[in-house]
């Protein structure tokens, strides 16, 4: 599987405040895999966006390599961008302009054939509920309604990498529902989905690929499938425990072991003994403040004040 985006050793700095030398991004190195759903995390701060604008060409001077549709990234590379679908974490969007003429002047400034444009455009509106609202001012518009146009303007032009930070700010259940069905509807198109979260529960969801940074370095990536199956196998079962079992209060006892020790355990259980076997779910939430809480002050523990 070919990557579609690569950071290999990828560092940026900028000054802050009094001048002061912030380093964002430090030897930064991740890359997405054609096709897959990768979920970028990390706390607030952590370079989850930074990483992203580099890419879209909002930031420059970084060090290191980006690679883009297999191409180095250099500069205003409108050609390789042009492939992006991107959602900012703050879009700003030109208030005057209305819904469905916006669309399609960002389609036509995005490469898409004209001819295909008015049907690209109604097809977004059909998605993200905007058809009746194609001749409105986006000054009108709640922060929710914003965000859907947002989602609207990154896929209008069937991009093949789509690119979404922090997608669900401000979404009500229902919306965050529909928002999952449309990204799940460009990735069936065949786009590649890259998008940068704090809730665990959207990566689980819709990813099978994960990158963690935090303090601009990436601490570990790899698939969904590995780490979910990192959790130990419980073992139910009646009669005699084995050592180590749990008892349980209706009788019957539970062991928990590690997957390479799947074969010992259950040669040494009688078969009719065992009721059933499982694996233990890991809550991606407490795996996640586990991970980074060491480097973060939210992560001390608060002692009651004498």
């Amino acid at each position: 599987m070919s990557d579609l985006l690569g950071f290999s050793n990828v560092s940026y700095r900028y000054r802050g405040d009094w001048l002061n030398l912030v380093h964002a991004l430090k030897d930064v190195t991740f890359n997405v895999p054609a096709g897959c759903a990768y979920g970028f995390l990390g706390a607030n701060g952590a370079g989850k966006s930074t990483s992203i604008r580099l890419v879209a060409g909002l930031l420059h001077g970084h060090t290191g390599s980006i690679r883009l549709f297999g191409e180095e990234l250099r500069g205003e590379d409108h050609r390789l961008r042009a492939r992006i679908g991107y959602l900012p974490e703050q879009p700003y969007f030109y208030d005057n302009l209305a819904v469905g003429e916006y669309l399609a002047w960002l389609a036509r400034l995005s490469g898409m054939d004209v001819a295909r444009i008015p049907a690209a455009v109604d097809r977004v509106c059909q998605l993200l509920d905007l058809a009746e609202l194609k001749k409105r001012s986006l000054r009108s518009f709640s922060k929710g309604m914003r965000q859907r146009f947002g989602l609207a303007q990154a896929i209008v032009h069937e991009p093949d990498l789509l690119i979404l930070d922090e997608p669900f700010s401000g979404l009500d259940p229902l919306w965050r529902a529909r928002f999952k069905e449309v990204m799940a509807l460009e990735r069936k198109r065949g786009a590649t989905l890259c998008f940068s979260s704090h809730i665990l529960g959207d990566v689980e969801e819709l990813c099978d690929r994960y990158g963690v940074i935090d303090h601009g370095r990436v601490l570990e990536q790899g698939t969904l499938a590995d780490l979910l199956g990192q959790a130990p196998l419980v073992l139910t079962g009646t009669g005699e425990p084995p050592p180590g079992a749990q008892p349980g209060a209706d009788g019957t006892w539970t062991l928990s072991f590690a997957d390479s020790d799947r074969e010992r355990v259950l040669a040494a259980v009688p078969a009719a003994r065992i009721q059933r076997l499982e694996r233990q779910r890991i809550a991606l939430e407490d795996w996640f403040v586990e991970r980074i809480k060491a480097t973060h002050h939210a992560g001390e523990r608060l002692e009651p004040k004498p």
